[in-house]
């Protein structure tokens, strides 16, 4: 998975982002949302996020 891929163009979030947001301890969707923003601008990248954060919470 490219870490630099944007996933949320609306707060600039990356997959490295959410990456990050995982190390530090956000263990579902929500609390990656919650430190990220992820989502929580138009939405039209919640199913790709969701995605991104179950395949990345799998690790």
């Amino acid at each position: 998975m490219d870490k630099t891929k944007k996933i949320c163009y609306c707060f600039n979030v990356s997959v490295e982002d959410i990456e990050r947001a995982i190390e530090n301890g956000a263990d579902t969707f929500e609390k990656v949302q919650s430190v990220t923003n992820c989502g929580k601008g138009c939405g039209s990248c919640l199913a790709e996020a969701k995605a991104v954060v179950d395949e990345l919470l799998k690790k």
